[in-house]
């Protein structure tokens, strides 16, 4: 999809060299187009069935602009198939403009275009904007409000950590000045051609990795974590590099010399990258596509004992600058580069490392509250079976009575449509009940003994793909609640690649490219398999029942078209 579909003819060229008997030549951009749209509605049509075949479905949301600054929504679900959570892009459409009324609009129309029943959306998960998850007017409380009565609202985990780490920036002095420079240190060097070849000389004479400098992006998945691994990787280079123009008396390159040559700074480069190393882990496993919010306790518990052991005992990287740097009587060298030094830095720097664990281990438990969603906690302890086997009779009933009142009961929505000029309409709709709470009562013990016993040690993916698809008949509403497990959506993750694919095909050569267009294109790459593994027939059919005597046509030779005759 990244390659033009103006090439389309050339490679059908080439494979006919290749001796493939291509019978389809000379295609005009309207008919490449045209099968694009064929291939794109059978994918899309696959993966609308598979969500009304789905008990319940999540949704995420995020908002973003692309390469000429046009407002680009990206809808995307996580269903049930064979027992299974699937997280697939729905559509990636324009919007005019950011508030949440559009957006709403948008969604509903979306859902409402492709047949889709909104009631049947139980989780939401957006990056925690106001506009997404604003208390009155947020689009997450106009969809339980207007549509999805039973569905829960969550800020993107893998989001909260990232503003943990800003957040244990903020009204720190060390590290305010600590992020400020590695902007000018990239500010420098990359701002120059001279200086650019001037560190990649230095680090092949040190033999160290030739790694570019890198902005500190906060808006970027721990973005100051790539910041300090180029320095900290090649530290002697930059320091020779830095050392070399300040002699040519350039007073940038003095002043980042001065910060940098500190060993004091050169411990907490060292140090910081160890503690992002260590959040990295976590944020990949926040990023994973089929994420089950059981999985996220352990690993963030994993977390914060890892940094909690950074306060007294070094990490690798830490250990390795400790022994890098060189201490004399002279002072202290790295590389040959003398370092700013004097005994008060050991103790200086410990503070340092003490205040900024705690912070960032206070910041992740503010961000990752455990009152977030009593929901969570519920299912939490009904669906893992290490957690059933040790809570009370007393907990496991009130979890499911919480939860058998939550979604046991209609609810009405109302929806409002129209405007104050030609008049507003008022639509109120009851949303019937997902499970019935008596039956949900009357099938637990069933499921409970399953748990303590054949299922005991099962992870609570395996268990609810068992529930769904072995003990439907006998315990449905376990069943219905076990779907809503796996589609409890603790991320949005999947909507950044999707504007990761949309930055790679609406890039400087594609700008003009339109909307519907754009969005085709999201959908085959997102949506299609590998191309090995792909059946074009159902869009070959699709594409040929379009329009008559296509066939024929395009077997035959290319014939250009007579000129028109002017006519006075």
């Amino acid at each position: 999809m990244e390659i033009p579909s103006s090439t389309i003819n050339s490679l059908l060229d080439l494979q006919t060299k290749n001796g493939l008997n291509i019978k389809y030549t000379n295609l005009s951009p309207d008919t490449v187009s045209e099968i694009q749209t064929s291939i794109e509605h059978v994918l899309r049509e696959g993966l609308v069935n598979d969500i009304k075949s789905s008990p319940v479905f999540a949704m995420m949301l995020d908002e973003s602009t692309d390469l000429t600054v046009d407002k680009r929504l990206s809808i995307c679900v996580r269903y049930i198939k064979a027992g299974e959570p699937v997280t697939n892009m729905l559509v990636n459409v324009h919007l005019e403009d950011g508030t949440a009324h559009t957006i709403m609009n948008c969604v509903a129309h979306e859902f409402e275009r492709h047949g889709i029943d909104l009631a049947n959306c139980t989780s939401l998960a957006t990056d925690g904007a106001a506009v997404m998850l604003g208390k009155h007017k947020g689009v997450g409380q106009q969809l339980v409000s207007k549509y999805s009565p039973f569905c829960i609202q969550t800020h993107c985990m893998a989001h909260r950590l990232n503003l943990a780490c800003t957040d244990s920036i903020k009204k720190n002095d060390f590290m305010i000045k600590f992020r400020e420079k590695f902007s000018s240190l990239y500010s420098f060097i990359s701002g120059s051609s001279n200086r650019t070849l001037a560190l990649k000389k230095i680090q092949e004479i040190l033999e160290e990795p030739e790694i570019k400098i890198k902005e500190p992006y906060s808006i970027r998945w721990l973005g100051l974590k790539n910041a300090v691994s180029a320095v900290f990787e090649s530290f002697g280079s930059v320091l020779a590099t830095l050392s070399k123009f300040a002699a040519e008396k350039n007073s940038v390159a003095k002043g980042l010399l001065k910060y940098f040559s500190s060993y004091k700074v050169a411990l907490a480069i060292a140090f910081i990258l160890d503690v992002h190393n260590e959040l990295a882990v976590l944020s990949c496993e926040l990023q994973k596509k089929n994420l089950l919010f059981s999985e996220i306790k352990p690993v963030m518990d994993a977390t914060v004992s890892k940094l909690s052991s950074m306060e007294a005992t070094d990490g690798k990287c830490l250990t390795s600058m400790k022994t890098g740097i060189e201490i004399t009587d002279d002072g202290a060298f790295f590389s040959g580069e003398k370092l700013k030094y004097h005994d008060n830095m050991g103790s200086e720097f410990a503070t340092v490392r003490k205040d900024y664990i705690k912070r960032m281990k206070k910041n992740i438990s503010d961000r990752f509250r455990k009152t977030d969603s009593d929901h969570y906690n519920d299912f939490c302890t009904l669906f893992e079976p290490q957690q059933i086997n040790i809570s009370t009779q007393e907990e496991c009933n009130e979890a499911l009575e919480s939860l058998s009142t939550f979604y046991g009961y209609e609810k009405t929505v109302k929806v409002i449509d129209g405007n104050l000029i030609e008049g507003l309409q008022e639509t109120v709709r009851v949303v019937q009940p997902l499970v019935d709470p008596a039956k949900v009562q009357e099938e637990w013990p069933r499921f409970q003994g399953m748990v303590k016993g054949a299922y005991a040690d099962m992870p609570t993916n395996k268990l609810c793909k068992r529930v769904i698809l072995l003990h439907n008949d006998i315990i449905p509403n376990i069943a219905k609640l076990a779907a809503i497990v796996l589609c409890l959506q603790p991320t949005s993750v999947e909507c950044e690649r999707t504007f990761s694919t949309q930055n790679r095909l609406k890039c400087k050569q594609r700008a003009s490219l339109g909307n519907e267009a754009l969005n085709t294109l999201m959908t085959i790459y997102m949506l299609g398999p590998d191309i090995s593994k792909y059946d074009p027939s159902p869009a070959v059919i699709y594409w040929l029942r379009q329009k008559r005597r296509r066939k024929p046509r395009l077997q035959s030779a290319y014939k250009p078209r007579a000129k028109k005759q002017k006519t006075c």
